[in-house]
Parts: C-alpha cells; sequence; structure tokens
C-alpha cells in the first residue's frame, strides 16, 4: 500500500473524528436551525451533514477517477448551495449514515492510489491556485473539511453545547 495515500487517508480520518464528534455534540439541537448573525444565515448542522458528504464524494472519490456513491440528493449539496435543504429533509440519522457510506467508499479508494495516480492531473479540471493534481484534491478535502468542522464547532456553542 502506498504509504502517502496511507498518510492522507490517515489524516483525512482525524479530520473525520472531530467532525463526527462535533455532530455528537449537537445531537439534542435542532438540526434543521439556520442561526442568523448580522442579518447574514448560517448553514444548518444538516446542510453540513449533507455538504460533506457532497464534498467528500467529489473532492476524493470522483476527482481523483473513482465510482461515487449513488445518493439521489447528493447534487443539492455541491459547492455554491445556497444552504436550503432538499424537499425531503433528511433526518441526520440518514444524513450521518450517507456520511459513513461516502466515507468508507472514498477510503477505500484513496488507499488504491499510487504516487504515480496523486500526481496526475485530476478528471474534473478543478483545481487549486492553478495546482490541479489529485492529491491537490485530497489535501483541499482535508482541509475542506477541517474548516467544516469548525462552523460546527461554533453551532456547539450557539446552542450552549460544551465542546471543549
Amino acid at each position: 500500500m502506498n504509504s502517502e495515500a496511507m498518510l492522507l487517508a490517515d489524516t483525512f480520518q482525524k479530520v473525520r473524528d472531530l467532525t463526527k464528534w462535533y455532530f455528537s455534540l449537537l445531537k439534542d439541537a435542532d438540526p434543521y436551525m439556520q442561526w442568523e448573525t448580522n442579518g447574514k444565515k448560517l448553514n444548518s448542522a444538516a446542510w453540513l451533514a449533507g455538504h460533506l458528504v457532497w464534498s467528500e464524494d467529489f473532492l476524493i472519490v470522483k476527482a481523483t477517477g473513482g465510482k461515487g456513491v449513488d445518493i439521489p440528493w447528493l447534487e443539492h449539496y455541491k459547492i455554491g448551495g445556497e444552504g436550503s435543504l432538499h424537499e425531503e429533509k433528511p433526518d441526520m440519522k440518514t444524513l450521518l449514515t450517507s456520511l459513513k457510506a461516502v466515507h468508507e467508499n472514498a477510503t477505500s479508494h484513496l488507499l488504491s492510489l499510487n504516487n504515480e495516480n496523486l500526481n496526475e492531473d485530476n478528471p474534473l479540471g478543478f483545481g487549486f491556485g492553478g495546482v490541479k493534481t489529485k492529491r491537490m484534491m485530497i489535501q483541499h478535502a482535508i482541509r475542506h473539511e477541517a474548516m467544516h468542522a469548525g462552523h460546527l464547532s461554533w453551532l456547539c456553542k450557539i446552542n450552549g453545547v460544551e465542546s471543549i
């Protein structure tokens, strides 16, 4: 197994563990509540869960040439989404189960990549700072999830949930 792919998978797992912890702390909070500050609505915990399902499928699986998980509502939570929930308004159990399924698929796919694969441009042509490698997409997935874990920590504070 490729040691770099293992390191990337392990790093993403550490971030995911933090994300899961924040979601567990919010279990008694209203997952659909969109708090507002300075006239701006914040994303709900449910929307963040859906978005993280989409982003891992997009950034780690599809952007590195893998086969994504078939979830009918997934594209509703893509980049640039306005923060609304799709019509079925999924419960947190459904969202977190989907998050787990996508994560298992993404981890398996990520661990199948070698250094040559990681150096290739991603098939979506998407990039950051002019870098379009599959490695960059995985690195961005890690920082993207960490950023949203921070949003979940704010939702804990707003909901009066002690986290740290």
